[in-house]
């Protein structure tokens, strides 16, 4: 049987860390709080996406022990000027990025295209100025329903395995 390998799996997270990535958040589904269902596995979008923001950071990391970014089982990352298999990838949304909304999943998408016409530098997108949404990698229903409050800057990060 063949086996795939790392310096493939490395390419591969070049390839996608060098995409559009996009975060975007959900409304869901409000059945979804009295009893949360996993994740599919064969989805393309979310359930009543809220909107999205371009990703503040991707970039290639590498276990550590001592590592500065952690995850919530407690594995340890360090960033890596070197391609690895891994990918870190975070987003930090404005205060007003969906100020008052409901957020019951979220999703990482790459390859989206947005209206051209919008301005330069604009980094946060409703689903009107999408031209093309891109495809969905990651895909996280929220075990607690969030409500988006104006005076918080919500922040999001997640270690891709390639």
């Amino acid at each position: 049987m063949a086996a795939l390998q790392d310096d493939g799996r490395i390419g591969e997270c070049a390839i996608f860390i060098s995409r559009p990535l996009h975060f975007a958040w959900g409304r869901g589904n409000p059945a979804w709080d009295a009893a949360p269902e996993p994740e599919p596995t064969t989805a393309s979008a979310l359930v009543d996406e809220i909107g999205r923001r371009s990703v503040t950071q991707a970039q290639f990391v590498q276990p550590d022990p001592a590592g500065e970014i952690e995850l919530p089982g407690g594995q340890r990352f360090t960033p890596s000027p070197d391609p690895t298999k891994w990918a870190h990838v975070r987003v930090v949304f404005d205060y007003n990025d969906a100020a008052g909304e409901t957020v019951r999943e979220v999703g990482l998408f790459f390859d989206t295209q947005v209206d051209p016409a919008l301005p330069a530098g604009q980094r946060y997108f409703t689903p009107a100025q999408l031209i093309n949404h891109g495809r969905l990698k990651v895909l996280e229903r929220l075990p607690n329903k969030l409500i988006r409050e104006a005076g918080v800057r919500q922040t999001f990060e997640y270690i891709l395995p390639f």
